[in-house]
């Protein structure tokens, strides 16, 4: 028994650069518009808590950015999984610092 590989990963592979490209500028288009949008809450902070709640959304979309740069140049995983998992943390240090 043969099995086929999902049309997804397949879809994904063949589109790769169009994907990368257009998560490049989304992602670049999101930091630079949350550098602008800040929360009201960052008014009524402080030091880190501050900076975190007006700089830390647009450093998770450049690290997004940076993520697919680094897809569309098709450099090695672990670079890439280093700047997603970075995103994902300086999204949680933003949320932490909102919430908190």
């Amino acid at each position: 028994m043969t099995t086929s590989p999902a049309p997804r990963p397949r879809f994904v592979e063949r589109h790769r650069t169009a994907l990368a490209v257009g998560g490049l500028v989304v992602s670049l288009g999101l930091a630079v518009l949350w550098l602008f949008v800040v929360p009201e809450r960052a008014a009524l902070t402080t030091g880190v808590q501050s900076w975190l709640i007006r700089f830390g959304h647009s450093i998770c979309w450049a690290l997004l950015a940076t993520t697919a740069a680094l897809v569309l140049a098709r450099a090695p995983k672990r670079a890439i999984d280093v700047t997603a998992w970075a995103a994902l943390a300086a999204y949680a240090a933003f949320l932490a610092a909102t919430l908190l």
